[in-house]
């Protein structure tokens, strides 16, 4: 843990989560692809006065060259920059997400200061996903750091094609319930009919599910997340919250935002590039960092303008959270 100027710290799932679900907001968990959409998030919750969750994937903390130790830098500086110039502080959250390949990445995250972490399991067999999910929580709850597990896996929204038979695959009541009360997690990521990435049909979300999943496992006061947000209008969401959904992951649109602001001769040697490699563009960001970086400020100012912008807006019409700092002491 970092302790900033004035004693703040970072807050967790287990505290930003139920204030959330008990006052009828969700709080977005954006993803961190790079130091402009850092100081994006940060310039939005301030301005939103709003609790946020910042995270990055472990399939994506390579290609955006944000491994646990710098990405809490950066976060942690933004903190500081935001506090000094707004003066006043809002709950930021700092998760390690979809965690599936190399458990050693969340002891990483932790070292390095984060306040969160998910441990995805979701492929293994149910009996697999407790084993490994329950260590993680084990580990990670002394240290006062929250655990998100997930049920039913989550996929890519280019994959949800068939929206008739979705409700099939949709996370089981009863598995929710037997992972949360084996595992004991701060919250629970399920499968709704929702897809990383953008969907290419719309998509079916199952509202209802989520209740039910919501009522299932309250007794043990765990809450329900919605990862696959981008593409979803406000109205999605709001009924995603009053069926008692409380995090909401929120990565595509905004890196689309980014990359729409480059200019168009960098996007096109990027996209060569990873053709080249066998890659999607996103994937060879890491490559291009030390060129956007360099790139005129008025071009860099205006894509994280218009991120900010964009954040705000969801946070006020979608999420509802504006202004709800102030409900954390």
């Amino acid at each position: 843990m970092r302790v900033l100027e004035g004693g703040y710290t970072l807050s967790n799932l287990h505290r930003v989560l139920p204030v959330a679900r008990e006052n009828h907001f969700g709080v977005i968990a954006v993803n961190q692809r790079s130091p402009y959409i850092i100081k994006a998030t940060l310039e939005a919750a301030w301005a939103e006065r709003s609790p946020v969750i910042m995270e990055c994937a472990e399939s994506e903390a390579g290609y955006c060259n944000m491994q646990p130790e710098r990405m809490s830098d950066l976060i942690h500086d933004g903190i500081a920059e935001m506090m000094r110039k707004y003066g006043y502080s809002v709950p930021v959250v700092m998760h390690q997400d979809h965690v599936q390949k190399d458990l050693s990445l969340i002891d990483r995250a932790a070292k390095a200061g984060f306040s969160s972490c998910e441990v995805d399991l979701s492929r293994l067999p149910m009996e697999e996903n407790i084993k490994g999910s329950s260590e993680i929580v084990t580990k990670m709850h002394p240290l006062g750091i929250s655990v998100e597990v997930e049920e039913g896996e989550i996929g890519f929204a280019s994959g949800l094609k068939d929206m008739q038979n979705v409700e099939n695959y949709y996370t089981r009541v009863e598995d929710a319930y037997k992972l949360v009360d084996a595992t004991r997690p701060d919250a629970l990521a399920v499968f709704v009919g929702n897809g990383h990435g953008n969907y290419e049909v719309k998509p079916k979300i199952g509202y209802d599910r989520i209740r039910e999943i919501d009522q299932a496992i309250a007794e043990f006061g765990v809450q329900v997340v919605l990862h696959g947000g981008s593409g979803l209008p406000p109205e999605e969401f709001r009924k995603a919250i009053a069926a008692g959904a409380a995090k909401f992951n929120y990565a595509t649109s905004v890196s689309d935002i980014f990359f729409r602001n480059l200019p168009a001769e960098l996007i096109a040697e990027m996209e060569e590039t990873g053709k080249a490699q066998g890659k999607p563009m996103r994937k060879v960001l890491d490559q291009f960092e030390a060129r956007i970086d360099a790139l005129d400020a008025v071009i860099l100012g205006r894509a994280m303008q218009e991120m900010t912008a964009h954040i705000s807006m969801m946070m006020r019409e979608a999420f509802l959270s504006s202004g709800k700092a102030k409900l954390y002491s």
